[in-house]
Order: C-alpha cells, then sequence, then structure tokens
C-alpha cells in the first residue's frame, strides 16, 4: 500500500515537471514566433521621388543589311559574249563606270567604220558647192569634215542657218545620212554594258563564250557603295522619329552612324511590324548583305515626365506609392518605354513610389524604405 502511493506521488510530480515545461516553451517560444511573422509581414523596398524632368530617348532594335539595288544585266542584241577586264564570276567585285560585259563585236564596229567613210565621201563632194552657193556658211561645214574620222564619233552637226541651205543638205542627203551614222554609233554601244554603281555580281547566267541573246539574262548586280539596314519597329514608337532621325548602329569596332532614310506607311503583315530604312555610310567596313546589327535609333524628346525603372511598373499600368508604410497603387499613363526605364505622366511630384519590382504586391500591403542608393538612380 505504501508503495502504490509512492508511486501516485511519483507519477503526480512528472506531470507536474512536464506542465510546467510545456508551459514555460509557450511562454518563451510565443513572442519569438509572433516577432518572426511580424517581420516576415514587412517588405523592405527601393523608392523614388517623383520629379517631372525632359529625357531624350532612342528606341534599340535589329536591323538586316540590305544592299542598295540589285539590277539585272540584258543585252539588246545578239551577240557572244567575250572575256572582259572584269572577270564574270559570282562575287567579283567592281567600281561604278567599270566593263562588265563585252560582246563580240567586230562586225559592228568594222560596219560603223564603214558607214563613217561613206558619210566623209558624201561630204567631200558638197564641200566646193557649198562654197559658191553659200560662202558665208564654208568655213564651219570645212572645219566640220576636218574633224570627222573613221575611227571616232561623229562631231555635232554644225547649225543650219538658213532654209535654202536647209534644203540643199537635205537633197543632198547630207543630214540623213549623218543620223544614220549616228544611228549606228548608239547601236555599237549596245555591244558593252558599264556598272552604274560600285557593286558585285550576285548570280551570273551566262559565261564568256555564250550567246547572249536579246532580252536575256546576263547576271545580276548587287550595289555596295549605298547601303541600307532595314529595321523592324513596333507600330506605337513609328510616331517617335522620322526621315532624317540620327541612328547609331553597334558592331564590334566602336560603332558607326545612319539615318533614317524611309519609314513604311504599313504594317508587315508577316512580323507586325513597320520597316525602317536607314542609310549609313561605312568608310572602311566591308558589310555583307544579310549581316545584323544592333541600332538605336534617336526618337523624340519627352517633356515633364517621370523616369521609373522599367520593373517598377506593374500590371494595368500601375505603380505603388509609399505613404505612411503602406503600398498604395496610382495608376499611371505610359509615354515610352525602353530597354531599361518607363517614361509616365499623371503621377504627382513629390510623390514617394516604390522603384524596383515586387512579388504579389497589394494595396495596403506594409512597407519598409531600404536606405541606400535608389533603384532609379542610374546614369544615362
Amino acid at each position: 500500500m505504501k508503495k502504490h502511493r509512492l508511486l501516485q506521488a511519483a507519477l503526480a510530480a512528472f506531470i507536474l515537471i512536464a506542465a510546467f515545461g510545456v508551459y514555460r516553451y509557450m511562454v518563451v517560444t510565443k513572442p519569438v514566433a509572433e516577432k518572426n511573422k511580424a517581420k516576415k509581414s514587412v517588405v523592405h523596398v527601393r523608392a523614388d521621388t517623383v520629379a517631372l524632368r525632359d529625357y531624350d530617348v532612342a528606341y534599340s532594335c535589329f536591323a538586316k543589311v540590305h544592299a542598295g539595288a540589285t539590277v539585272r544585266l540584258s543585252s539588246e542584241v545578239s551577240a557572244r559574249i567575250v572575256a572582259g577586264p572584269v572577270a564574270l564570276r559570282e562575287g567579283t567585285s567592281f567600281r561604278k563606270g567599270d566593263l562588265l560585259v563585252r560582246l563580240y563585236d567586230d562586225d559592228a564596229r568594222a560596219s560603223l567604220m564603214a558607214a563613217r567613210s561613206r558619210y566623209m565621201s558624201l561630204l567631200s563632194q558638197q564641200l566646193s558647192d557649198l562654197a559658191v552657193d553659200f560662202p558665208q556658211e564654208a568655213d564651219k561645214w570645212s572645219a566640220f569634215f576636218n574633224r570627222l574620222s573613221v575611227d571616232e564619233d561623229l562631231p555635232p552637226l554644225p547649225a543650219v542657218n538658213s532654209a535654202k541651205e536647209k534644203v540643199y543638205l537635205a537633197v543632198r542627203n547630207v543630214i540623213s545620212e549623218y543620223y544614220g551614222v549616228r544611228q549606228a554609233e548608239i547601236s555599237l554601244r549596245k555591244y558593252a554594258v558599264y556598272a552604274p554603281f560600285d557593286g558585285v555580281f550576285s548570280t551570273v547566267s551566262k559565261e564568256v563564250g555564250a550567246i547572249a541573246s536579246v532580252g536575256g539574262e546576263i547576271a545580276t548586280i548587287t550595289q555596295t557603295d549605298r547601303l541600307e539596314l532595314e529595321a523592324g519597329v513596333e507600330p506605337d514608337y513609328v510616331r517617335y522619329f522620322s526621315c532624317g532621325s540620327t541612328v547609331t548602329v553597334e558592331d564590334e569596332r566602336g560603332g558607326f552612324r545612319g539615318t533614317v532614310a524611309r519609314i513604311a506607311p504599313f504594317v508587315d503583315e508577316n512580323t507586325q511590324r513597320v520597316k525602317v530604312y536607314i542609310r549609313v555610310e561605312t568608310p572602311g567596313r566591308n558589310l555583307i548583305s544579310g549581316q545584323l546589327y544592333r541600332v538605336r535609333i534617336a526618337a523624340a524628346r519627352l517633356r515633364e515626365v517621370v523616369r521609373l525603372p522599367r520593373e517598377a511598373l506593374f500590371a494595368d499600368d500601375t505603380v505603388y506609392a509609399c505613404v505612411d508604410g503602406r503600398l498604395r497603387a496610382r495608376p499611371a499613363e505610359v509615354v515610352y518605354v525602353d530597354e531599361d526605364y518607363a517614361y509616365l505622366r499623371g503621377l504627382e511630384p513629390g510623390t514617394l513610389v516604390v522603384a524596383e519590382s515586387l512579388v504579389n504586391p497589394s494595396d495596403g500591403m506594409e512597407i519598409g524604405l531600404l536606405e541606400g542608393r535608389r533603384a532609379s538612380d542610374k546614369t544615362e
């Protein structure tokens, strides 16, 4: 019996000690838990004070190199292609004025020389009569005759000063034969094709030795001395620049300049962007059609706007003001957005607003302000 009472007393003591331990744990840990809970509910943010300023902005995108022009070379006469000073091969470069395609012209050249010779003979037979009938005009016709040569183009025909002189020349075929020779001279030029610009052969359809047919393609050439870049711009941003706007093209050598040459008046159906063409001057650079470059197109100057880091603009064009330690949602008018910043209107100057990204922000959320450099204090 005595032993049973001792066991009951020991059990009661154990229960009292255990209950006291639980009580002490709850008393000690409860404030800590509540304190930690309070800490977790406060989000510390970087903030900035709203101030209206003017900013110069630029639109950044990629642009592709396009040749200034692509021209199809064809022949106006049927003749055999012969070797010229510029190799008729894809990728061959040339300068403006170079002979690109030379056609066999020996027959045409011989016929022209014969026609010049006949004309010289015709005119020589008229010189003595001209001296008698038109003594005041004799010197000019004599000087004209002395300038004639079977190897050179005819000089300009002397001016005819009277109807009588015109009739005299017409009856003797002096004028008609002159223009017959001139036509042959023009036809001979069709046996040679010269470069209209600096460029390169992009395709070659006929080789040396082949017969070029009238109108048939011989080659295509691409202009290289006046390249353009083609950029695709989001429609909402096109209104911020115009033809003549300055463009900076970035490359490994520090970049080069260009200007907006043309802006398409429509949106491309495939890309849903507006094509903007940029003219560039590239001394010492070898740009190749199809290359991609990053460009910055100088846009308009924005007047009296607020600039915040782009990540500080939340859904539905909302920013969050810091008011009495809590977040307050504020609607904003978005004027422009670039890679780093959002430019806004509709915010009251002097308002303290969140200047960084937040996870699941909500109106009324308790916050604390971080000291130090603000998120919107990035340099220009």
